[in-house]
C-alpha cells in the first residue's frame, strides 16, 4: 500500500515537472513578433495579432485558394466589413483548427470562413490523424511547432514579452496582376456522386465548428472558384457535410453565373487561383452575401478604424484591376 502510494506521487510530480517544462519551453521558443525577422511560420497569415485586438468581424481560414480569391480590402471599400485572411499553402483541415485557435487569442470575429478546398488535401487516416494531433498540440504549446528555434533564439527573447509590430495592408491576401486564363471544359458537371472526406478532417471540422458555436461566432463553409481542384463530387460531399453539422455552404464555383466572373481573365495560372480581378469579383459578391445573413457593422465613418483607409490606398495603388 505504501509503495503504490509513493509510485503514485511520483508519478504526479514527474507528470507537473513535464508540463512545466512543456509551457517553459513552449514560451521560450515561441516568436514574440510576428513579422519574418522573428522567425514566426508565415508572418502575413499572422498579420491579425497586430491588428486592434478585437476589431476583425471576419476570420477567413483555408488554404492558397482562400488568400489568392478573397479581398479583405475590397471588402472593406465596399462594405465596411473587417476581415483578415489567414491562409496557408495546402493548408490542411486541422492546421485550419491551429490557426484558428490563434486568431481567437488575439480577435472576436462574429464570423468564420472556413475554404473547403483543404477537406481533400489528406488521403490518408493515419496521416490525417497525426496531422491533428500535431495541430492541436501546435495550436497550446509553442514548442512543437519552433522546437528547433532554440539554435537561433536569443537569451534576451526567452521570457520577452510578445509585442506584435508586423502590419499586413492586404490583410492576408496574395495579390496578383497575373492573367492566364483558362479555356478547357466545363468542370462542374451536375452529378448525384460524391467524394470522401477523411475522417481525420471530418473530426477537425467538428472541432473547428464547435470551437466557434462555443463562442457564439457564425461559421460558413465556402469554396472560391477553383477549374483544377474542384467538382460536383467534391460540392455534394461538403454539402452532405455541412447539412448534418449544420452549417451554411457557400459554393462560389456553383454561384459563377451570378456575378461577373470570366476564367478568361480572373485566374493568375490557368484555373488554379484566382488573381486580383478574380478575387474582387468574388469578394463583392461574397460581401453582399455576409451583409444579408449576418449582423455585420460598416466602420468606413468610424475614427477607430482610419488606418483601413489608409491600407486601401496603399492596396489600390497596387492593385490594377
Amino acid at each position: 500500500m505504501k509503495s503504490g502510494i509513493i509510485k503514485l506521487i511520483r508519478a504526479v510530480c514527474f507528470t507537473a515537472l513535464l508540463v512545466l517544462l512543456v509551457v517553459t519551453s513552449s514560451y521560450m521558443l515561441a516568436p514574440k513578433d510576428n513579422t519574418k525577422e522573428s522567425g514566426i511560420v508565415n508572418p502575413s497569415a499572422n498579420g491579425f495579432f497586430s491588428e486592434p485586438k478585437g476589431s476583425i468581424d471576419v476570420s477567413v481560414i483555408g488554404n492558397s485558394d482562400a488568400y489568392s480569391g478573397f479581398s479583405p480590402m475590397e471588402l472593406w471599400n465596399n462594405f465596411g466589413y473587417t476581415a483578415y485572411v489567414s491562409g496557408e499553402g495546402r493548408q490542411t483541415v486541422a492546421q485550419a483548427y491551429s490557426m484558428l485557435n490563434r486568431v481567437l487569442k488575439a480577435q472576436t470575429p462574429k464570423v468564420v470562413i472556413l475554404e473547403t478546398d483543404g477537406f481533400f488535401t489528406d488521403s490518408k487516416v493515419v496521416e490525417s490523424a497525426a496531422k491533428i494531433v500535431n495541430a492541436s498540440l501546435g495550436s497550446s504549446f509553442s514548442v512543437f511547432q519552433y522546437h528547433d528555434r532554440w539554435k537561433k533564439v536569443k537569451p534576451k527573447e526567452l521570457f520577452k514579452k510578445p509585442h506584435y509590430t508586423g502590419h499586413c495592408a492586404p490583410k492576408g491576401q496574395w495579390m496578383s496582376n497575373d492573367v492566364k486564363g483558362y479555356y478547357g471544359k466545363e468542370y462542374m458537371k451536375k452529378t448525384d456522386k460524391s467524394a470522401k472526406i477523411p475522417f481525420g478532417t471530418r473530426r477537425s471540422a467538428e472541432a473547428f465548428v464547435k470551437t466557434c458555436r462555443d463562442k457564439n461566432i457564425e461559421v460558413l463553409f465556402l469554396e472560391l472558384p477553383s477549374q483544377s481542384s474542384w467538382n460536383y463530387k467534391k460540392h455534394n460531399a461538403v454539402q452532405a457535410f455541412a447539412d448534418k453539422l449544420g452549417v451554411t455552404f457557400l459554393d462560389m464555383n456553383i454561384e459563377r453565373g451570378r456575378f461577373d466572373f470570366d476564367w478568361k481573365t480572373d485566374t493568375r495560372d490557368g484555373g488554379n487561383h484566382l488573381n486580383n480581378s478574380g478575387a474582387r469579383k468574388c469578394t463583392v459578391f461574397l460581401g453582399k452575401y455576409l451583409g444579408e445573413k449576418y449582423n455585420l457593422t460598416d466602420h468606413r465613418e468610424d475614427k477607430n478604424f482610419c488606418r483601413w483607409n489608409e491600407d486601401y490606398k496603399n492596396y489600390s495603388e497596387k492593385v490594377k484591376i
